[in-house]
């Protein structure tokens, strides 16, 4: 009898784990293949981008009041200004860094200064809502057939740093100018018919 009750117990644990494991399993699978983080315009009201000779400046003015982190991509973990700001209350929250600092790159087939700003309402996690700005600081006015007359673009991305990048419906703002201000595309109210 002794041994009949610790050989149900062992088999008891045995199918515990079991079940356990294939729900875990299945946990990360549904995660993995549904969760989509995406590009979202929604939370704040404008997005400034001012290019200067050695650094850039990066300003939003988020809709509501905001507690989460503003940092340039791959700055997350190290948590340290100028690259990282952690929001603890207000509405406008600015980055000003050194084109050399922050993961900030130089593309030469753009001419321009290049990174990645994420605005993530989590302190640890992103989510979907989060925000990501691409920033280009050119290093002169570029005159080329696709774009004419730019000097700074931002451009709303997905905040996920495995996204695939390509995104035909992008909503960006160029400018002729060191700086540059990106609004969310809000649709027209329908006009009344008479």
């Amino acid at each position: 009898m002794c041994g009949e009750v610790d050989a149900w117990k062992i088999k008891t644990v045995l199918v515990s784990i079991l079940v356990a494991s294939a729900c875990a399993a299945d946990w990360k699978e549904d995660l993995s293949n549904e969760l989509s983080i995406g590009v979202s315009d929604k939370g704040y009201a404008r997005a400034v981008l001012d290019c200067e000779d050695d650094h850039m400046a990066f300003v939003i003015t988020m809709e509501e009041d905001f507690e989460g982190v503003v940092y340039t991509r791959g700055s997350f973990h190290a948590r340290k200004g100028p690259c990282f700001l952690d929001a603890t209350g207000g509405k406008e929250f600015a980055l000003k860094f050194s084109n050399k600092d922050c993961g900030t790159k130089y593309d030469s087939a753009l001419g321009a200064h290049v990174n990645t700003v994420v605005v993530q309402h989590d302190d640890d996690l992103i989510f979907p809502g989060d925000l990501a700005f691409a920033l280009r600081c050119h290093d002169q006015v570029t005159v080329s057939a696709s774009m004419e007359g730019v000097k700074s673009k931002i451009t709303l991305v997905d905040p996920d740093p495995g996204a695939k990048e390509d995104s035909k419906d992008e909503l960006s703002a160029t400018s002729s100018s060191r700086v540059v201000t990106l609004s969310p595309a809000r649709p027209s109210p329908p006009k009344e018919e008479l």
